[in-house]
């Protein structure tokens, strides 16, 4: 079967200098940190930004206006050492740390002695701690060597490449977060974060400088920029005065918000504020459940102070970065230690500052929790649909709530409280008028919040299965309580809704050459309907293939095509995702993220700030995108089988091998053939996925056998000759 209608339209075969998707995310470059990661209005900064595959940068991207760098050089891998520096390190080493041990006993030649040839002598690079060997101590010399010569103690690869560059911030430049990327041959690399403040800043001392010269001490407001390493724990004196009213707060988690090779995931933080004689006055390590601590402390007299920081667990490595905002409380600050609900909920913080929606629908009517209502003789009656304000104030204490429904209704019951900064864990029960538990909900994975790991906001959807009176049960899991254990409950129909994430945050493209990435959508209320996929104020010439989320499926890839451009450019896209919920029609922004891994196993979806596009230099291919039309898929028979035939432009070679990438379950190839006009193969569905639809991806390849050689045994070739835009298809009856 040929393509039908548009589809055939997708595809003049282009046959390019495309890489596999594998090869192009090796070649990629990546960044793992940053140090510091800010600095303050009007100041020139360094910066050693630590990653892989970051040789070659030729642009460093702060997003916003008023930021600018200049290179200033590259370190590799390998460290900065050449061959022969290392063995003319090895020497001198040897050399002075011979002053400090017992003389060897000499043994006389055997033999006469050769004469070594005359070398040319070596040059060290000017390095901080390559200076002035002959001055040093024994423990110096030894921790040269380690950093210098021991292989095995050298940062792993994911950060052991370094580039340094000089950042400098315009006075006017708007503070707040911004993404850092760097830029090489192979494209952008992924964005961390790097701030812009209004206060002074001072970093850790430089850990190659003397022991002897001690750190000096600082007035507040201001910054603090370190790293910190294995069992180490930094200090800062400060200048403090009676009466001053502290507010203390660590970004470590925030720069970085995941670690895939360390447990619990990200660096945890802990700080502790000590007095001259080492007495802990103050001490965090959090802020609620937000992994970065914040400390609030009254200063009893004037004096220097010395502020701690170290990881909870006393790990440590280049990207265990940190920035401490160290300042003094507004009155804000001061009678409410937290950004939490609970300032929200007491109306102590207008919603402007801590804003609920998207989260809880502010259109339903709203009631307050009234006490008591801790038994079902005691419930408290509320009209459906409602929100409902509750606190959970003491240690056992439970909420219970009366509505009347109807059987075969369907009723949402959510908790809205982790979420919104609340450390209430809750759990949620619904029973009908006999006492019968007819549904219960502890956590509920929420991936939409990519920042929180604990899932500790319940939700339930259910059919009601009776006509009557219905309760719902509000409690902490724990059965814990008090003025913080703040939430919302949703008490509703369902409400259909959708949100949407996309991967990467960086498209690095060659214009004509498709592009895969992948929008995930998180449903809500059981809603499962089709979402269009479409570019918002896009420049004329970007086209989405299989730009469709059907029903049933939570993750799709897509393919996306640039116009030609006669030079390099840069610029941000977005993303609008497009539904009809309910007869009405909805739209919702696609939000680009970056998928991460914590601690070995856990993978997260953190949103970023922006959608960056590089449109790199190349030759644009003679490829017709698909602007899929509404109907215009595959219909592969369940059970059965559909021939697929997709033409090639003329002139531009033929592939000999395709490569279907992740087919999905309940689908296989087979018949795969070409001919100097077209691809053909056979889609061949099983009888168990009726339904099922997605999108192909399928990339094509010249291989070819090289035949031996007096000096190399016979292989294979391969290359890539380009992604084919996505193709959806559909199982069907």
């Amino acid at each position: 079967m040929n393509l039908p209608g548009s589809i055939r339209n997708i595809v003049l075969l282009a046959l390019g200098a495309l890489f596999t998707l594998a090869a192009v995310a090796q070649t990629e470059p990546y960044i793992g940190y940053a140090y510091p990661a800010g600095a303050r209005q009007g100041t020139t900064v360094r910066v050693l930004i630590g990653g892989q595959r970051i040789g070659g940068v030729n642009e460093i991207a702060i997003s916003g206006k008023g930021v600018r760098t200049v290179f200033i050089r590259y370190e590799g891998a390998g460290g900065p050492l050449n061959r022969l520096q290392e063995d003319e390190l090895k020497k001198q080493l040897k050399e002075l740390t011979a002053k400090f041990l017992p003389p060897a006993k000499v043994m006389p030649p055997v033999v006469p002695a050769e004469v070594a040839p005359v070398l040319p002598p070596v040059k060290l690079p000017d390095l901080p701690e390559l200076r002035d060997l002959d001055k040093k101590n024994l423990k110096e010399l030894r921790a040269v060597a380690a950093k210098f010569l021991d292989k095995k103690k050298r940062t792993k690869p994911p950060i052991a490449e370094d580039v340094t560059v000089d950042v400098t911030i315009d006075a006017d430049a708007a503070p707040g977060d911004r993404e850092l990327r760097v830029r090489t041959g192979a494209g952008f690399s992924n964005p961390i974060v790097f701030q812009v403040s209004k206060l002074s800043e001072v970093s850790e001392k430089d850990r190659n400088e003397p022991e002897a010269l001690p750190p000096l001490a600082q007035d507040v407001p201001v910054v603090l920029n370190g790293q910190i390493m294995p069992g180490e724990v930094d200090s800062f004196p400060l200048r403090l005065k009676a009466g001053q009213k502290l507010q203390i707060t660590a970004s470590a988690r925030h720069l970085i918000p995941y670690l895939a090779d360390a447990v619990p995931g990200w660096f945890q933080a802990a700080l502790a504020l000590v007095n001259e004689q080492g007495d802990e006055l103050a001490y965090a390590c959090e802020n609620g459940f937000d992994p970065d601590p914040s400390l609030f402390y009254t200063v009893p007299k004037d004096g220097t102070y010395f502020l701690r920081i170290r990881d909870s667990i006393y790990r440590g490595r280049e990207d265990f970065v940190y920035r401490v905002a160290v300042e003094l409380q507004t009155p804000a600050d001061t009678l409410f230690p937290f950004q939490s609900l609970t300032r929200v909920l007491n109306g102590m913080i207008p919603t402007a500052m801590y804003p609920l929606t998207p989260y809880v629908d502010a259109q339903l009517p709203q009631v307050d929790d009234t006490e008591p209502n801790d038994t079902s003789t005691a419930a408290q009656k509320i009209t459906f649909p409602a929100i409902v304000k509750g606190k959970i104030a003491q240690e056992g204490d439970v909420d219970i709530f009366q509505f009347a429904g109807k059987a075969g209704d369907t009723v949402v019951a959510e908790i809205y409280a982790r979420r919104l900064g609340s450390p209430m864990d809750s759990l949620l029960r619904i029973f009908d008028a006999t006492g019968k538990v007819i549904a219960m909900n502890d956590d509920n994975k929420n991936p939409e919040m990519g920042m929180i790991t604990n899932y500790s906001d319940s939700y339930l959807l259910l059919k009601l299965p009776a006509t009557g009176s219905y309760y719902v049960q509000v409690s902490d899991s724990l059965r814990q309580g008090g003025d913080d254990y703040n939430y919302y409950l949703r008490i509703s129909p369902p409400q259909g809704d959708f949100a949407l994430r996309m991967t990467p945050s960086t498209l690095n493209m060659t214009p004509g050459n498709p592009l895969v990435f992948t929008v995930y959508a998180f449903r809500k209320d059981g809603w499962d309907g089709d979402i269009d996929i479409v570019l918002k104020d896009a420049p004329a010439g970007f086209t989405i293939s299989g730009a469709r989320i059907p029903p049933g499926q939570n993750q799709v890839r897509m393919t996306l095509i640039a116009p030609p451009a006669k030079a390099q450019q840069q610029l941000t896209l977005q993303l609008e995702g497009r539904a009809t919920i309910a007869g009405k029609a909805i739209s919702r922004p696609v939000i680009a993220a970056e998928h991460k891994m914590q601690a070995f196993a856990y993978y997260h979806l953190v949103p970023e700030g922006q959608l960056l596009v590089l449109l790199k230099r190349g030759t644009a291919r003679s490829i017709i995108s698909l602007n899929q039309a509404m109907g215009d898929k595959l219909l592969v028979p369940s059970g059965g089988e559909l021939k697929v035939t997709i033409p090639v432009a003329k002139g531009q070679g033929v592939p000999n091998t395709l490569s279907f990438i992740d087919l999905p379950a309940g689908i296989t190839t087979k018949d795969v053939s070409f001919t100097p006009t077209s691809i053909n193969f056979t889609l061949v569905a099983d009888d168990k996925h009726l339904g099922y639809a997605d999108n192909l991806i399928i990339e094509a390849f010249v291989e070819q056998d090289i035949p031996a050689t007096a000096t190399a045994k016979a292989r294979k070739s391969r290359y890539s000759t380009g992604i084919i835009p996505a193709i959806a298809y559909e199982i069907v009856k």
